[in-house]
Parts: structure tokens; sequence; C-alpha cells
């Protein structure tokens, strides 16, 4: 399964395979010249301090200082091309979600929460973003040091090396354990996260509801109890955190004093030197240290893997709109027509049963009901936001089901009651970022439905900057504009759905 996943993003990966590669190439380069410095401080202190070659131990400490210098700069240029190749794959990731996002059928948005499609895009993203230029980088710098430094540990002194290394199998063996169990416990912590974004969200979205019916205090307890959730579950994680880096640390110790003990025993018979035992504590501290911080790669690692399943389910949804591929006959004439259309949201309540009409072009048709009777469902099934159950739905004698979706869209415009306005200005809202749209074509659509006046009044006219839902101007205002929106796109059917409730009588007629 995990396998699927990395193949699904593999191709993000690849698109950037020369600055990784360097990326890699720079970081063994690092990594060797690091595990080559404890070593060259042995050959000082056995060779030259103790030798008293002051000549050649300045020059010994000038090649040090030029390898550091090195190893400085290769870590950089590792650390930029692997920031620089991971920014540009979340950047193609998050556009390809969006794309998704955006091509998804209607339904999604009322079945799932708002909150946890943005969680997609924003924390599971960032969280693939983790591992690419922090998770798999340390990971791998971690083991070439491990490697390198048990190489040169058997290098130096065989024997004290097999004497020093007798704790490392149970350093790994508690860290493959710790880890195993830190990996579920933070699968829970990811899911609470979750459920606590999305309770936020509702609740800031429905705050005037909630506080209309006074319920802030049930609503605080239930989230009161998602953060003891957390609270409980992140403790866990935490104590297993402490008791993975505790016991590194303590088996740690004990390799150093086996070195001490050992190394001077060592010492003493002329079978090792002062060197040596200050090298081994040097490389003992290089390979234990990346043990002790297995659990924040477990961490990112485990975080990655599980936006890794969430985002591929996101790409490979059955939730995207399938796309009719028949076009209208030119010129479009607008003519719509339900033969025996039966719907129903789920399959227990039926919204509409048997439902036949036909309105002609440039014919204005009335759609009267009581509330929950279908009126706004039909208009839905008009833009093919929805399939019916049975029947059809035709437009210009097209089946909706083959009609291709981004043309019949292109041709319509719908009012609702509820109008949602962009965060930008009034003449961003009213052209939705068409750049075809002239100035002139949505000056005449505002004037043409009587709010061109009332948009000139505003501080900046056209370019006065609306908040986002347009709060800084009144529902009927909003309605106003959302009527120049839909009219500067010159649509053969235009759909109102109680699109004039917020205005006044003398604006409406």
């Amino acid at each position: 399964m995990k396998n699927r996943y990395i193949k699904r993003f593999l191709p993000y990966i690849f698109k950037y395979k020369s600055a990784i590669i360097f990326a890699l190439v720079f970081l063994v380069v690092a990594s060797l010249l690091s595990s080559l410095i404890p070593f060259i401080v042995k050959n000082a202190i056995d060779n030259y301090i103790s030798a008293k070659n002051l000549q050649g131990l300045i020059k010994l400490s000038i090649f040090l200082l030029l390898m550091i210098g090195v190893q400085f700069i290769s870590k950089l240029i590792q650390i930029y091309l692997t920031n620089l190749s991971g920014q540009k794959i979340m950047k193609d990731l998050r556009h390809d979600l969006f794309q998704t996002m955006e091509s998804f059928e209607i339904d999604v948005f009322t079945k799932e929460p708002s909150g946890k499609i943005i969680t997609r895009i924003t924390n599971d993203v960032e969280n693939m973003n983790e591992l690419l230029t922090s998770g798999i980088v340390s990971l791998l710098g971690d083991m070439l040091m491990v490697v390198f430094s048990i190489i040169f540990l058997f290098y130096i002194n065989l024997k004290l090396s097999l004497i020093s290394l007798i704790p490392l199998p149970v350093a790994i063996i508690a860290a493959l354990f710790l880890g195993n169990r830190m990996e579920k416990i933070y699968e829970k912590v990811r899911d609470i996260l979750t459920r606590m974004n999305i309770h936020m969200q509702e609740s800031l979205t429905g705050l005037p509801i909630i506080q209309t019916f006074g319920v802030e205090k049930t609503n605080l307890s239930k989230f009161s109890n998602i953060t003891k959730d957390f609270r409980f579950t992140f403790h866990k994680a935490q104590m297993l955190n402490i008791m993975l880096r505790q016991s590194i640390n303590a088996l740690s110790y004990t390799s150093i004093v086996f070195v001490i003990v050992f190394g001077g025993l060592f010492a003493l018979k002329g079978t090792a030197t002062v060197g040596t035992i200050v090298a081994f504590l040097v490389y003992l501290n290089q390979l234990y240290g990346p043990l002790g911080d297995l659990s924040d790669r477990f961490s990112i690692l485990q975080n990655a893997i599980s936006s890794m399943a969430k985002l591929d389910d996101f790409l490979t949804s059955n939730n995207v709109e399938k796309e009719g591929n028949k076009g209208f006959k030119k010129p479009v004439q607008g003519e719509i027509e339900l033969e025996n259309v039966s719907f129903s949201y789920d399959k227990d309540s039926i919204i509409l049963e048997n439902i036949n009409m036909k309105i002609k072009k440039g014919e204005k048709v009335a759609i009267v009901g009581f509330t929950g009777a279908g009126k706004s469902t039909i208009a839905n099934l008009i833009l093919s936001f929805y399939e019916p159950d049975s029947g059809s739905v035709k437009i210009d004698g097209i089946d909706t089901k083959i009609l291709n979706k981004k043309e019949l869209r292109k041709n319509s415009a719908i009012v609702l009651q509820n109008i949602f306005i962009f965060k930008g200005s009034v003449r961003d809202n009213i052209a939705l970022g068409r750049e075809d749209f002239t100035e002139k074509k949505i000056i005449n659509a505002a004037k043409e439905i009587g709010v061109h006046d009332f948009i000139m009044k505003l501080p900046n006219g056209y370019d006065t900057e609306l908040s986002t839902e347009g709060k800084n101007i009144s529902v009927g205002e909003r309605q106003l504009v959302s009527f120049a929106r839909a009219l500067v796109y010159n649509p053969k059917i235009l759909i109102l759905d109680e699109a004039t409730a917020s205005i006044d009588t003398n604006t409406e007629e």
C-alpha cells in the first residue's frame, strides 16, 4: 500500500531529480568530511602534540580548517538545493490538489467538512514538504554518519570497537520497538487534530447561530472533550519520546564507560593511544546522536505517510465531476426540458418525482413552492451540479449527462439568495478574473442592473476593496453585485434562486 503512495508522488520528485541528485552528492561529501574530523584530531594528538611537533601541528590545523570550510559549504549547498526542490514540488502538488478540488462534484462540499478539505491542501502538503526537506535528508545524513563512524571505529581499533559497540544492538532494538509504538500514537494525534480543526472552523462559521441560540457552553464542552483527547494522546507520545531519548542516552554513556575503562587498559598496555580514546568518544557521540533523534524522524515519517495516503485518496477521488463530451449546436438557444425527472439527495427522501417542464428560448418562468419543495434542486439539475435519479434534463435537446459541463455553465448564470463575495475589488467580483471583460462591458452590466450609481458612491468606485463575504456592504448591495456578475457573462440561461429577497421593491422592479 505504501509503495502505491510512493509511486503516486515519484513523478513530482523526478521532475527536479537533477537538483535532488546534486543535493545528495553534497550530503555525502558533508557527512564524510564530518566523519574525518575526529580521525584527523586523533592524528594531531598522537603524531604532533605527543611529539611536540609544532610546525606539523600548525599545518594539520590549517588543513583541518580548510576541510571544515568545505564541509560547511557542502552542507549549505545541500540545504539550499533540498529546500528549493522541496518548495517547487509542493507548489506543483498544491496546484494539482486545488485543480482536483475545483473539479469535484458539488455534493462533496455538502458532505465533507470544508476544514477537512483545507487540511488536505495545507497541513498534509506541509507534512510532505517537511519529509522532503527535513525527514528524508536528515535520515540519510544520520545513516551516513552512523556508517562512516562505525567504519572509522573499526579502522582505528578493532578490539576496542567490538567492546564499545556492545550496547548498540540494544539501542537499535529500543529505537525500532518504541518507534513502532509511537507511529500508532502519532496517527491518533493527527486524527484528533483534524477533528479539532473541523470543530473550530465550523464554530467560526456558525458563530452567529451558536450565539443566537445560546449554545456556547454546549459547543465549548464539545471542544473541551476534543482537547482532552489530544492532551492525553499527545502526553503518551511525549512519554515514549522521552523514554526513547533517555534509553539511547543511557546506552551511549555505557559505551563511553567501556571506552574509558577498556581504552585506558589498552593504553597502559600500549595497544591504544590517547588520540584513539578521544576519537572513540567523538565517534560514539556521532553514532548515538542520530539514534536519539529517531523519534523526531519517526514523527516526520509517519506524518508524511499518513498525509501521502490522504493526498492520494484526494487526487484519485471518484468524486471528480464527469465531464460530458458533447457540445452545443451554434448558436446556443438556452431551451430547457425536464422529462420525468426524479431526484433525491439520499435514497430515503425523494425531493422531485416525475417532473416534466419545458422552457423555450427567451421565456421567463417562475417556479413557486414551499420551502423544501425542490426549487433550488431544479436549478442545480439544470446546471448539472447533480444528475437525476431517473428521467433526463436537456438543454437545447442535449442530455446534460453527456453535455460538456464547462460549455453549459459558460452559457448559464445563477444568482442565489446567499451571495458569496470574494475578497477583492468590486470589479474583480463582477468579472471573476476574466481578463477579456473590458471596463466598458463591466460598467454596462452594472448600469443595466442599476448598481452603477451605488458603486460610484463607494470610496474608490469599481476599485473599492470588498472584504471576505462582502461584509463591508449590505446584503442587498451584495445581491446587486451578483446580478452584475451574472449579466456581464451575457448568459443564455439565467436562474434567479430567491435572488431578490434582500433588495427593496423598487430595485427589484
